[in-house]
Protein backbone atom coordinates (compact mmCIF):
# COMPACT_ATOMS: atom_id res chain seq x y z
CA UNK A 1 0.00 0.00 0.00
CA UNK A 2 2.87 2.32 0.89
CA UNK A 3 4.52 1.50 -2.44
CA UNK A 4 1.31 2.37 -4.33
CA UNK A 5 1.14 5.69 -2.51
CA UNK A 6 4.71 6.53 -3.52
CA UNK A 7 3.96 5.70 -7.15
CA UNK A 8 0.83 7.88 -7.09
CA UNK A 9 2.79 10.74 -5.50
CA UNK A 10 5.58 10.44 -8.06
CA UNK A 11 3.05 10.42 -10.88
CA UNK A 12 1.38 13.54 -9.48
CA UNK A 13 4.75 15.34 -9.37
CA UNK A 14 5.43 14.46 -13.00
CA UNK A 15 1.98 15.65 -14.08
CA UNK A 16 2.36 18.94 -12.19
CA UNK A 17 5.83 19.42 -13.64
CA UNK A 18 4.52 18.93 -17.17
CA UNK A 19 1.64 21.34 -16.60
CA UNK A 20 4.12 24.03 -15.51
CA UNK A 21 6.23 23.80 -18.67
CA UNK A 22 6.71 27.08 -20.45
CA UNK A 23 4.25 27.90 -23.19
CA UNK A 24 5.68 28.33 -26.70
CA UNK A 25 6.70 31.92 -27.42
CA UNK A 26 4.34 33.96 -29.55
CA UNK A 27 5.63 35.93 -32.54
CA UNK A 28 5.15 39.12 -30.51
CA UNK A 29 7.24 37.80 -27.61
CA UNK A 30 9.99 36.70 -29.99
CA UNK A 31 10.06 40.18 -31.55
CA UNK A 32 10.25 41.83 -28.12
CA UNK A 33 12.99 39.48 -26.95
CA UNK A 34 15.00 40.19 -30.09
CA UNK A 35 14.54 43.94 -29.57
CA UNK A 36 15.77 43.65 -25.99
CA UNK A 37 18.80 41.57 -26.96
CA UNK A 38 19.75 44.11 -29.63
CA UNK A 39 19.67 46.80 -26.93
CA UNK A 40 22.45 45.05 -25.02
CA UNK A 41 26.15 45.59 -25.64
CA UNK A 42 26.83 41.85 -25.79
CA UNK A 43 24.70 38.79 -26.53
CA UNK A 44 22.49 37.86 -23.59
CA UNK A 45 19.45 35.76 -22.86
CA UNK A 46 16.23 37.60 -22.06
CA UNK A 47 13.07 36.25 -20.52
CA UNK A 48 9.76 38.07 -20.96
CA UNK A 49 7.90 38.48 -17.66
CA UNK A 50 5.03 40.74 -18.64
CA UNK A 51 3.69 42.42 -21.79
CA UNK A 52 0.97 45.07 -21.68
CA UNK A 53 -0.62 46.62 -24.77
CA UNK A 54 -1.03 50.33 -24.06
CA UNK A 55 -2.21 52.05 -27.23
CA UNK A 56 -2.40 51.93 -31.01
CA UNK A 57 -1.59 54.44 -33.76
CA UNK A 58 -2.96 54.58 -37.30
CA UNK A 59 -0.87 55.70 -40.28
CA UNK A 60 -2.77 58.99 -40.58
CA UNK A 61 -1.77 59.96 -37.03
CA UNK A 62 1.87 59.09 -37.67
CA UNK A 63 1.96 61.10 -40.91
CA UNK A 64 0.48 64.10 -39.13
CA UNK A 65 3.00 63.73 -36.31
CA UNK A 66 5.95 63.69 -38.74
CA UNK A 67 4.58 66.60 -40.76
CA UNK A 68 4.12 68.62 -37.57
CA UNK A 69 7.73 67.92 -36.55
CA UNK A 70 9.14 69.21 -39.82
CA UNK A 71 6.82 72.24 -39.86
CA UNK A 72 8.07 73.19 -36.39
CA UNK A 73 11.68 72.69 -37.51
CA UNK A 74 11.10 74.99 -40.47
CA UNK A 75 9.64 77.75 -38.29
CA UNK A 76 12.50 77.40 -35.83
CA UNK A 77 15.14 77.51 -38.55
CA UNK A 78 13.50 80.56 -40.13
CA UNK A 79 14.03 82.42 -36.86
CA UNK A 80 17.66 81.28 -36.70
CA UNK A 81 18.17 82.28 -40.35
CA UNK A 82 16.77 85.77 -39.84
CA UNK A 83 18.80 86.25 -36.66
CA UNK A 84 22.04 85.15 -38.34
CA UNK A 85 21.32 87.35 -41.36
CA UNK A 86 20.74 90.44 -39.18
CA UNK A 87 23.99 89.75 -37.32
CA UNK A 88 25.95 89.38 -40.55
CA UNK A 89 26.67 85.67 -40.01
CA UNK A 90 26.25 84.79 -43.66
CA UNK A 91 27.64 81.27 -43.47
CA UNK A 92 25.27 80.32 -40.62
CA UNK A 93 22.34 81.93 -42.43
CA UNK A 94 23.17 79.94 -45.59
CA UNK A 95 23.29 76.67 -43.64
CA UNK A 96 19.86 77.36 -42.15
CA UNK A 97 18.50 78.31 -45.57
CA UNK A 98 19.61 74.92 -46.94
CA UNK A 99 18.06 73.11 -43.97
CA UNK A 100 14.76 74.93 -44.51
CA UNK A 101 14.81 74.02 -48.20
CA UNK A 102 15.48 70.31 -47.44
CA UNK A 103 12.70 70.23 -44.84
CA UNK A 104 10.25 71.65 -47.37
CA UNK A 105 11.27 68.91 -49.80
CA UNK A 106 10.70 66.26 -47.13
CA UNK A 107 7.28 67.74 -46.35
CA UNK A 108 6.29 67.65 -50.03
CA UNK A 109 7.38 64.01 -50.32
CA UNK A 110 5.52 63.01 -47.17
CA UNK A 111 2.35 64.64 -48.49
CA UNK A 112 2.67 62.68 -51.76
CA UNK A 113 3.15 59.36 -49.95
CA UNK A 114 0.26 60.21 -47.63
CA UNK A 115 -2.10 60.84 -50.55
CA UNK A 116 -1.07 57.64 -52.30
CA UNK A 117 -1.87 55.51 -49.25
CA UNK A 118 -5.59 56.27 -49.59
CA UNK A 119 -7.76 54.24 -47.22
CA UNK A 120 -4.66 52.51 -45.82
CA UNK A 121 -4.11 55.67 -43.77
CA UNK A 122 -6.76 54.37 -41.38
CA UNK A 123 -5.04 51.03 -40.77
CA UNK A 124 -3.11 50.36 -37.56
CA UNK A 125 0.53 51.35 -38.05
CA UNK A 126 1.79 50.05 -34.71
CA UNK A 127 0.90 49.24 -31.12
CA UNK A 128 2.58 50.56 -27.98
CA UNK A 129 3.61 47.96 -25.41
CA UNK A 130 5.02 48.13 -21.90
CA UNK A 131 7.39 45.25 -21.19
CA UNK A 132 8.93 43.77 -18.07
CA UNK A 133 11.71 41.26 -18.60
CA UNK A 134 14.69 39.55 -17.00
CA UNK A 135 18.21 39.56 -18.39
CA UNK A 136 20.74 36.81 -17.68
CA UNK A 137 23.21 38.09 -15.09
CA UNK A 138 26.87 38.59 -15.81
CA UNK A 139 26.45 40.48 -19.07
CA UNK A 140 27.44 44.02 -19.96
CA UNK A 141 24.30 46.10 -20.34
CA UNK A 142 23.75 48.49 -23.23
CA UNK A 143 23.17 52.24 -23.07
CA UNK A 144 19.39 52.08 -23.57
CA UNK A 145 18.61 49.87 -20.59
CA UNK A 146 21.63 50.30 -18.28
CA UNK A 147 19.99 52.77 -15.90
CA UNK A 148 16.87 50.73 -15.17
CA UNK A 149 18.42 47.36 -14.38
CA UNK A 150 18.45 46.30 -10.77
CA UNK A 151 21.97 45.05 -10.07
CA UNK A 152 20.93 41.89 -8.22
CA UNK A 153 17.77 40.81 -10.01
CA UNK A 154 18.74 42.07 -13.49
CA UNK A 155 15.11 43.02 -14.08
CA UNK A 156 14.07 45.44 -16.82
CA UNK A 157 11.08 47.45 -15.64
CA UNK A 158 8.94 49.52 -18.00
CA UNK A 159 10.68 49.17 -21.34
CA UNK A 160 8.41 50.54 -24.07
CA UNK A 161 8.05 49.15 -27.59
CA UNK A 162 6.31 50.34 -30.75
CA UNK A 163 5.55 47.23 -32.81
CA UNK A 164 3.69 46.79 -36.09
CA UNK A 165 0.74 44.37 -36.43
CA UNK A 166 3.11 41.92 -38.16
CA UNK A 167 5.46 42.13 -35.14
CA UNK A 168 8.22 44.35 -36.48
CA UNK A 169 9.86 46.46 -33.77
CA UNK A 170 9.88 50.14 -34.79
CA UNK A 171 11.08 51.81 -31.62
CA UNK A 172 12.34 50.90 -28.14
CA UNK A 173 12.77 53.30 -25.25
CA UNK A 174 12.72 53.36 -21.45
CA UNK A 175 10.94 56.75 -21.56
CA UNK A 176 7.42 56.47 -22.96
CA UNK A 177 7.39 60.17 -23.86
CA UNK A 178 10.32 59.54 -26.24
CA UNK A 179 9.04 56.30 -27.77
CA UNK A 180 7.45 58.01 -30.78
CA UNK A 181 10.53 60.00 -31.78
CA UNK A 182 11.56 57.14 -34.08
CA UNK A 183 8.18 55.76 -35.15
CA UNK A 184 8.26 57.67 -38.43
CA UNK A 185 10.12 54.62 -39.75
CA UNK A 186 6.76 52.86 -40.06
CA UNK A 187 5.89 55.18 -42.98
CA UNK A 188 6.70 53.48 -46.32
CA UNK A 189 10.02 54.80 -47.64
CA UNK A 190 10.56 57.14 -44.67
CA UNK A 191 14.20 56.22 -44.13
CA UNK A 192 14.92 56.90 -47.82
CA UNK A 193 13.07 60.22 -47.65
CA UNK A 194 15.23 61.56 -44.85
CA UNK A 195 18.49 59.65 -45.49
CA UNK A 196 20.17 62.70 -47.04
CA UNK A 197 19.10 64.83 -44.10
CA UNK A 198 21.46 65.13 -41.16
CA UNK A 199 19.43 65.95 -38.06
CA UNK A 200 21.36 68.12 -35.60
CA UNK A 201 20.45 70.50 -32.82
CA UNK A 202 23.93 72.05 -32.67
CA UNK A 203 24.38 75.56 -33.97
CA UNK A 204 27.23 75.94 -36.46
CA UNK A 205 29.96 78.43 -35.69
CA UNK A 206 30.46 81.21 -38.19
CA UNK A 207 33.97 81.58 -39.51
Amino acid sequence: MKRIGIIILATSVIICSCSRQEKPQTSLEKAIEKGLVESLSRPAKCSIIEVEKMDSTIFLTEFNRRISVFEMRIEQNKKFHDDYYRRGLKKNAAIKYDEIHRDYEILDTLQIVKQRMGDSLYMIAYYDYRVKAEVLAGRKIGRIVRKIIRRKAQILDDVYFAITPDNKVISVNTDYDKLHQATGLVIPGYSEIIKAKEISTELPEDE
